[in-house]
């Protein structure tokens, strides 16, 4: 990690963790942000539901050097630049604002993972 980016939050698009689901080195994380309900209808492979309001550490399978990728609702959902700060604050060395969310996920037709195929974290 480059010191020179810590305490920086990062902002990518859609299309780029997309490509990064089909590559697990380094190590990453997809927390989603939006509320539990919408995660449990739809989601990222492999994405984690978290609370950004009741975040008080890591979430679990992660550490400070996992690249946190923070997924709301749409481009103005705050609770994204909610979990990123605290992540932040956290630890975490690299976190990403996923820009556009899971709306932008879905407007470009990305996969979906179903109900049993993603972990879930409150």
């Amino acid at each position: 990690m480059d010191m020179h980016f810590e305490g920086v939050i990062f902002h990518t698009y859609a299309d780029e963790l997309a490509r990064r689901l089909g590559h697990a080195f380094p190590p990453f994380a997809v927390l989603d942000v939006r509320p539990r309900a919408d995660h449990d209808k739809r989601r990222i492979r492999g994405s984690i539901s978290i609370d950004p309001e009741h975040l008080e550490s890591l979430p679990s399978g992660t550490n400070e050097k996992t690249e946190m990728f923070v997924v709301g609702t749409d481009h103005t959902d705050p609770a994204v630049r909610t979990a990123a700060l605290a992540l932040k604050r956290l630890g975490a060395r690299r976190v990403v604002e996923v820009t556009g969310g899971y709306y932008e996920w879905r407007r470009r037709g990305l996969p979906e993972g179903s109900s049993h195929s993603s972990n879930s974290n409150s």
